[in-house]
């Protein structure tokens, strides 16, 4: 794996081609994400520290990383977890993406 400051990110890619660079340690949130990005086989996604989802689209991807920082903030925190907003408008193929990410 790369030592460079780049490592410390990963970009996730939407079916529709926009690039997301988040945290390494938020990403490692999704089982998915965590196994492609860590499992001994080689990924080519560890390799190259991203991964293209052919099946999610941005406006759905944007709000997997959003809650993908939210999991990560909140996670063992004694203090009150505010509600994470979902648009009746996406909830389902977010909570498609959701399933399919493990989050």
């Amino acid at each position: 794996m790369d030592d460079s400051p780049l490592a410390e990110t990963v970009k996730l890619i939407s079916s529709d081609g926009f690039e997301f660079v988040i945290d390494r340690k938020c990403a490692m949130a999704s089982g998915t994400i965590k196994n492609m990005l860590s499992s001994p086989g080689q990924f080519t996604e560890a390799l190259q520290n991203e991964v293209n989802f052919r099946d999610i689209k941005a406006i759905i991807l944007e709000k997997v990383c959003k809650y993908l920082y939210y999991k990560v903030r909140y996670t063992n925190t004694t203090q009150e977890i505010p509600e994470f907003q979902i648009d009746p408008e996406i909830a389902l193929e977010l909570l498609m993406a959701a399933d399919f990410l493990d989050c």
